[in-house]
């Protein structure tokens, strides 16, 4: 038998030991602790070796600076045209090549649980502050900037900054503003591309966007990039090009100085790896080596102990592009006594020049020959062969003889430690946990039960969230502080910008430009308080659920009330339950379901000004949106009343819904289909009086019942009040202050301060009553056509706008102030009657915690997921029984047990 094949049967014989003892103690009552931990590490240790001896797998790394040409030198070595070729910075994320098959490309993406953890190792990096708690999803751009400002003008950060800047924190500049792309790719099955998506055209850009970023060009003819690589584990390439190398697997990692420091770390890992390393510098006009491409490789070791300068070629590429022939050979023999001399980075006989590109030309895979002739004009040689062939002699000779080595090593310790179980498993003494098989083996028969439980307890939380409500009803009574008014939170941000607008108290007022500013930031204001109010309603619910699950958990193993340790048990079964959720479990996160729902109203009433075109522009922009939003506006409350619910009621009034949002106002627009005959009424002004007051009274029957004097809104007044004189505002105002400031005002009840309220506006409003114009209507047929929802939607918003406009009064900040209550009040009245019952907080959290309880099920039932769990026992038993672990009393299966793993040990030790 060889060397190779004497290796192969011993690794093969310990790893069928391995396996038979494993499987007798499979509970790990015998071997324990730190002695089953060394088991498994030799075990993975043996299983790594073999593997690489019988595929007879030879991996390589091809490594560099950018713009050296890497890829084309992975193209060459592969005689395809795989790997990216452009001119501009192009890998960025490590590219694997092996034989397959058929020609495919496999991308793979990181879950949202590694990629948030590297984001967090990032943020490390950088010294954000509380990093370990932060997620990407949920964090701003605007946040990170902030942070970055401070490091930046700190002089006690100045090392901090220089280091990262540009780098980690352009990573986690990226990755913030493209988080929407990215999102949708995390935890993603992996996807494929035929050979097809190698040979050019859109279907090429799609499949090199997952590796380079790249897609397409800019209108200034600058690269356009997507953050699509951040979000890539890794990319394998099956190739049918690689029969004659099958046993070669490549890779193409990312430049030393790329500036992603994702990847970067990928370099590192793969350099640690790989069986080979190329190390490709361009020898045409940058033969001198630089710190960023010898450090790693110079102090470097790889997973065998090996020092990665000694597995390292360097291929000086590019030579063609030399001035003249003595150029290209004066370059290489400087790269030579850099690497070999100075540095010590590789061995002579490793040092190769040439051209991947001319390789490429002479096997036909450029037509255009740009190197190829300038080679054969120099009478030089391409490299790729030479190089190809030194790689494979160092694989039948040098690799071989570390595998050897590190085989050796493996078995060696493997025959010690089973040396020393032997000794023990021998002996007749029994450890504490021996003593406790017979519990662990109670436990084990106990979690049917819980399955069970787990299944009821989970149904009655979801029944009654569906039946009460409680996220609707919350999100409903906590409205009012997500939106508050001006005079309950927003007053110092209006003062705010005005200081930094420095406006003159005594010159005009610049209502407009306030007014926007403000607005933008309520916008952004109101979404967050949505989302962080919907997450705390939901994430209460979710915290009370598990803690039942863990409550019923532990009850059912039968923990003592005596124990000492019930916090730390909490703990360890929450992280069993999270353990079982790493793969396939839902996040219990609804922000982007809130801010689907919300953002539109928002932006529509908050953002874009009362009476404004932009306000208009976004209702037609968002007409199926807010459509929508206005059928759930209009269903009745009661339950009852939808027995005889019409569709069209839904639907048609709507007029209000957009009529609310648009003017202020709840009127009704009636005309003909023939546009040029139509006509509107005012139904507030038809309606008068009576409802005029109505309308007044119950929007403010709150404060005047908590005897609220002035805090009814004046501004809010004037926008109501259309039926009274603008003159008379004053007038009102004064005759309110005298009735409401006065120590009788207290003793009023209701209904009374109802009663004087009502005089003092009667007075004026019947002397401006206005009285109802006539509908026009020109149809032949004398019938009115009511608004319907195509493009006399349309027409019926422009008219509405017309409306506001008409009614729209912005003399100063007091009026500013009460139109921006006004939206704040509709916005509220919109997210009550609509927008809460949209989101269906109830239906998508139930969705969620049904779908992870019974994951968490599914693994306790199936042999893969119940090993957490036989884990959990082993771990806990003793804090979950105390008392009863003294009294534990030998148990009759651990004998076999111990014959059996003894007859393992003796069968590999021979």
């Amino acid at each position: 038998m060889s060397e190779r094949e004497i290796l192969i049967d011993k690794l093969s014989r310990a790893g069928r030991s391995f396996a038979e003892i494993f499987e007798a103690d499979s509970d790990g009552i015998v071997i324990q602790g730190d002695e089953r931990a060394t088991l498994k590490t030799l075990q993975a240790a043996n299983r790594k070796i073999l593997d690489k001896l019988t595929s007879r797998e030879f991996t390589v790394a091809i490594v560099g600076l950018e713009k050296a040409g890497k890829s084309t030198v992975g193209n060459a070595l592969i005689k395809s045209m795989v790997l990216p070729e452009y001119r501009a910075r192009c890998t960025y994320t490590t590219t694997e090549i092996r034989a397959g098959d058929a020609d495919i490309a496999e991308v793979y993406f990181y879950s949202r649980t590694e990629f948030n953890e590297n984001f967090k190792r990032m943020l490390r990096d950088v010294q954000y502050p509380d990093a370990d708690a932060a997620d990407f999803e949920s964090m701003t751009l605007d946040a990170f900037l902030r942070h970055w400002k401070s490091v930046e003008t700190d002089p006690n950060l100045y090392g901090l900054f220089n280091t990262h800047n540009g780098t980690t924190a352009e990573d986690i500049k990226t990755i913030l503003t493209g988080k929407e792309k990215i999102l949708p790719l995390l935890g993603q099955a992996r996807k494929d591309f035929g050979a097809e998506y190698w040979s050019g055209g859109d279907a090429f850009n799609e499949f090199k966007t997952y590796i380079t970023g790249m897609a397409g060009q800019n209108d200034d003819g600058t690269i356009k990039r997507e953050p699509y690589p951040y979000a890539v584990k890794n990319v394998i390439i099956r190739s049918t090009q690689l029969a004659d190398m099958s046993h070669i697997v490549l890779y193409d990692v990312p430049g030393f100085d790329s500036p992603t420091e994702l990847h970067k770390r990928q370099t590192e890992e793969m350099l640690k790896e790989a069986d080979a390393i190329i190390f490709v510098t361009n020898a045409a006009d940058r033969p001198n080596l630089v710190d960023t491409q010898l450090v790693m490789l110079r102090k470097g070791h790889d997973a065998d102990g090996v020092k990665l300068c000694e597995k390292s070629f360097v291929f000086g590429n590019k030579i063609d592009r030399a001035t003249d022939a003595k150029t290209a050979r004066d370059n290489l023999a400087e790269l030579r006594r850099d690497a070999v001399d100075k540095y010590k980075i590789a061995l002579d006989n490793r040092i190769i020049g040439g051209s991947a590109r001319a390789y490429l030309e002479k096997i036909g895979l450029f037509d255009e020959k740009l190197a190829s002739p300038i080679l054969d004009e120099w009478q030089a040689t391409d490299g790729i062969e030479e190089l190809h062939g030194k790689m494979q002699e160092y694989y039948d000779n040098d690799r071989f003889a570390v595998l050897k080595r590190r085989a050796e090593t493996t078995l060696t310790k493997t025959r010690k430690v089973l040396q020393d179980l032997l000794e023990r498993c021998n002996s007749d003494d029994l450890s504490y946990l021996d003593e406790g098989t017979e519990i662990v083996m109670e436990l084990q028969a106990r979690l049917p039960k819980f399955i069970k439980d787990a299944y009821v307890i989970t149904k009655k939380h979801t029944e009654k969230i569906s039946a009460e409500r409680p996220f609707t009803n919350a999100l409903k009574n906590d409205v009012n502080n997500i939106y508050p008014l001006v005079a309950e939170g927003h007053l110092q941000l209006i003062e705010d910008e005005e200081r930094e607008l420095a406006i003159d108290p005594d010159g005009v007022y610049p209502t407009n430009k306030v007014n926007g500013l403000v607005r933008d930031k309520l916008g952004v204001l109101f979404i967050e308080n949505i989302v962080k109010s919907a997450a705390k309603f939901t994430g209460e619910s979710r915290r009370k659920l598990r803690q039942a699950l863990v409550d019923s958990f532990l009850t059912i193993m039968g923990v003592e009330q005596a124990t000492e340790h019930r916090t730390a048990l909490d703990e360890s079964v929450n992280k069993l339950f999270d353990k079982m959720l790493i793969k396939g479990g839902a996040e219990c996160n609804f922000n982007s379901l809130v801010e689907r729902f919300a953002m539109t109203p928002i932006q529509t009433l908050i953002t874009h000004p009362f009476a404004e075109a932009e306000r208009c522009q976004k209702c037609k922009e968002a007409l199926y949106e807010l459509v929508s939003l206005s059928v759930y506006y209009n269903m009745p409350e009661d339950k009852s009343g939808r027995d005889s619910l019409r569709l069209e009621n839904l639907v048609g009034n709507g007029n209000e819904f957009f009529a609310r949002i648009l003017a202020h106002e709840n009127f009704k627009v009636e005309y003909s289909t023939n546009t040029a005959a139509a006509d509107k009424v005012d139904a507030s002004e038809v309606a008068g009086n009576e409802e005029f007051l109505r309308k007044l009274f119950e929007a403010h029957r709150s404060q005047i019942n908590r005897g609220e004097s002035v805090n009814i809104s004046f501004g809010a007044i004037k926008q109501w009040s259309k039926i009274i004189r603008a003159a008379d505002h004053n007038k009102i105002k004064v005759q309110l202050e005298n009735l409401i400031y006065t120590e009788a005002w207290s003793k009023y009840s209701a209904n009374q301060r109802l009663r004087f309220i009502g005089e003092i506006f009667t007075t004026y409003a019947n002397q401006n009553a206005a009285q109802p114009k006539p509908n026009v209507n020109v149809n032949s047929g004398g019938t009115k056509s009511k608004a319907n929802y195509n493009g006399s939607l349309l027409k019926y918003l422009d008219e509405i706008q017309e409306q506001a406009i008409k009614a729209k009064r912005m003399d100063g900040k007091d009026d500013m102030i009460a139109t921006l209550d006004a939206d704040i009040l509709i916005l509220r009245d919109l997210t009550t009657r609509a927008v809460i019952s949209a989101i269906g907080l109830e239906r998508a959290f139930n969705s969620v915690i049904i779908k992870n309880v019974d994951l968490i099920r599914k693994h306790l039932k199936e042999e893969e997921g119940n090993e957490p769990f036989r884990a959990w026992i082993r771990g806990n038993a003793a804090k979950l029984m105390p008392a009863r672990f003294e009294h534990i009393i030998a148990q009759s299966n651990l004998r076999e047990r111990r014959k059996t793993i003894i007859n393992a040990i003796k069968n590999l030790l021979e």
